[in-house]
């Protein structure tokens, strides 16, 4: 019996496996050509130009379709998505935003710049906001809370929602790294009175730098479309709300400029097109391997249905163990960790005792059935020569 590569063994896998990115992986010549049409335009901008500009009000209009929402809003980045649905929901000084400590920076700054105090939940095995302690932390000043869905995954929305619903607490759903993913039949990004995505390198769709905008209020929409924008209400956005939304109901000056571009737009739009084959993609390597583990008495699966199959989260007994089941993936020429740099935002609340115990591995759409073979193979060898 061969021991273990960490041991001196001979590894699983010996050449590297094809990159995990997911969207921009995906990249051929359609997202070229698209470009080019824009360059053909001389219209980069999505307001006005030489040309008729119409790949943002593209995009904007397949995002709707898509989540079943009544307004999306195109903008620059995952983050200016969060300032924006900060601001469409009257988030300012004096009141608290709640959201998990386990997550990325622009969480906390989306609040903090907007006058706000971050306040920090832990979070559960699903790796999002735990509704229980999100119950624990509302008090009269809590104006929202943020619930992101880690690595393709949903929280326990139910949870959350009945807890926000019993206090009036708005949902700003945080789908930077789930886009597509699903809760409950329900896509993520139309649960919450809000919602965000992010089209950075590491997402499920790219364009670079990229965000959206989701709401069905269209007072919130109309806040956030002028915040995006330098305080202005393009016709654009004020043909989608009522009359009485078409003057200014925040004179206070807290703008910004978010807007996205028509280059940005037409590679998005050419992205939303592959969206349901890199999920389908990623789905079914990623049962593949859940599915010849499921039964074993070592380590659980963080729950996974409806999630964009983009990383596999094995749940282990204790830090020591998964750290140790970690090194030796690895050494097997297995690539673990997430394709996330979420990490925890709060010294004071232990996040680390869920994080920690978990192994995770990260599933590409360019996988193929023998990548996921050799996975399942180094995950057996561990398993066997670990636990013999």
């Amino acid at each position: 019996m061969d021991q273990l590569a960490i041991h001196g063994g001979t590894p699983v896998r010996a050449t590297a496996f094809p990159t995990s990115a997911l969207g921009v992986s995906m990249y051929d010549e359609r997202e070229a050509e698209a470009l080019a049409a824009v360059v053909a335009s001389k219209t980069p901008f999505r307001h006005y130009g030489v040309g008729t500009p119409h790949w943002a009000d593209d995009f904007e209009a397949m995002c709707r379709d898509y989540f079943g929402r009544r307004f999306a809003l195109a903008v620059s980045s995952g983050t200016g998505a969060l300032f924006c649905a900060v601001a469409g929901l009257g988030v300012g000084p004096g009141d608290e935003v709640i959201l998990p400590a386990f997550g990325w920076y622009s969480d906390a700054l989306a609040v903090t710049n907007m006058g706000a105090t971050p306040v920090y939940a832990n979070v559960d095995e699903t790796l999002g906001l735990d509704p229980d302690d999100f119950a624990r932390k509302i008090t009269k000043k809590t104006k929202a809370a943020i619930a992101i869905g880690f690595q393709g995954a949903a929280p326990d929305m139910d949870g959350i929602v009945s807890v926000a619903r019993r206090f009036g607490v708005p949902i700003i759903e945080d789908v930077a790294q789930a886009f597509g993913g699903e809760y409950e039949g329900r896509k993520l990004g139309s649960i919450g009175e809000a919602a965000i995505a992010s089209f950075q390198q590491n997402k499920m769709l790219c364009c670079g730098e990229g965000g959206l905008f989701l709401t069905d209020d269209e007072a919130i929409f109309a806040r956030a479309a002028r915040f995006h924008d330098l305080g202005m209400l393009r016709p654009v956005f004020a043909s989608q709300v009522s009359e009485e939304l078409h003057g200014d109901p925040s004179p206070d000056g807290r703008y910004a400029q978010y807007r996205m571009t028509e280059f940005q737009s037409a590679v998005m739009v050419t992205q939303m097109e592959k969206l349901d084959g890199i999920l389908q993609a990623c789905r079914n390597r990623s049962e593949t391997i859940r599915a010849a583990f499921r039964d074993n008495p070592h380590f659980t699966f963080r729950h996974a249905e409806g999630d964009c199959g983009v990383g596999i989260f094995m749940l282990f007994p204790s830090r020591e163990e998964a750290g140790t089941f970690n090194r030796c993936l690895e050494a097997e020429g297995i690539p673990t960790g997430a394709k996330s740099a979420c990490r925890n935002l709060c010294p004071n609340i232990d996040t680390d005792s869920v994080t920690d115990r978990y192994v995770a591995l990260p599933v590409g759409p360019q996988y193929t059935d023998a990548d996921v073979g050799d996975v399942v193979a180094g995950i057996q060898k561990v398993l066997e020569r670990l636990y013999a």
